[in-house]
């Protein structure tokens, strides 16, 4: 394996357990990635503001050195504390997008922030959003779109009844936009420039290393791009086939058992023990 010099992690399935939390096994062994002169970084579909307000929480702020949120649309880096953001939809894309599955039992969301705007809210994704930092809105999304761009789109449903939304996609055709599956209740539509393997070579040009000397962690189809750009692209276990096909190693370990903890501590860190700040 190329000597490592940065590290970045996809959140939610990867990185975090099912309970949304970050291990003390996972905690710490990005702690000693710092110490060892290793840039750490998320990788998330979240917005940056609500990951970045979150790193308190988890008690990994002094770890982070960078944040790609929005699926790679968005970098944030936290020792500058500086944005840059990429490639946004037109308002009038999305709202052809929404037009053509309007009809669905489906929701849509915009993020703005740490704001998600909806055409429908409830209890339940009220909840929801506030376990992602997120405060959920009900508005029209017809005028607030109109003369506005944003990062993404976020259609959300029943995952049973995901496999309708999977099919109504196939049939919708618009060089602007590219959907995909992030999760088994959302699909979401970006920017076709726009996925986290453009991220990734964002972030390494932002921080001038080379993407060979870059390990990636992922477990779902938005992290495929990623994995596969740079030095060693680690899938979970639990991650979905064709991502696990397209990474150079597939951890014998699951999200809820510390993947990336493992992974760091067995393969990184002994690599570059020679090298302590």
């Amino acid at each position: 394996m190329e000597p490592v010099t940065l590290v970045a992690t996809d959140l939610d399935g990867t990185f975090l357990n099912t309970q949304k939390k970050v291990s003390d096994l996972n905690r710490e062994a990005i702690s000693k990635l710092k110490k060892h002169g290793i840039l750490f970084g998320i990788a998330s579909g979240r917005p940056v503001e609500t990951v970045r307000a979150m790193l308190k929480e988890w008690k990994i702020e002094d770890s982070v050195s960078f944040i790609m949120g929005m699926n790679g649309g968005v970098v944030y880096d936290l020792r500058q504390r500086t944005k840059e953001e990429y490639h946004l939809l037109d308002g009038e894309v999305v709202l052809d997008i929404i037009h053509f599955f309007q009809d669905l039992d489906v929701d849509f969301w915009i993020l703005e922030g740490a704001t998600r705007y909806t055409n429908r809210t409830s209890i339940e994704t009220q909840e929801h959003a506030r376990l992602f930092g997120e405060t959920e809105i009900e508005i029209d999304l017809e005028p607030y779109l109109q003369n506005n761009t944003c990062n993404k789109l976020i259609i959300h449903c029943e995952k049973e009844y995901m496999p309708i939304v999977l099919e109504r996609a196939k049939h919708y055709k618009n060089d602007a936009c590219i959907g995909f599956l992030t999760a088994n209740n959302l699909f979401e539509y970006v920017d076709p420039r726009i996925n986290k393997g453009f991220g990734i070579k964002k972030v390494a040009k932002h921080f001038g290393v080379k993407l060979e000397n870059c390990v990636a962690f992922g477990d779902e189809q938005n992290d495929k791009e990623m994995l596969e750009n740079v030095g060693m692209g680690v899938c979970m276990q639990n991650g979905s086939q064709d991502v696990k096909n397209a990474s150079a190693v597939v951890s014998p370990y699951t999200n809820d058992e510390s993947a990336v903890a493992r992974f760091v501590e067995e393969n990184i860190l002994k690599e570059n023990m020679d090298v302590i700040l």
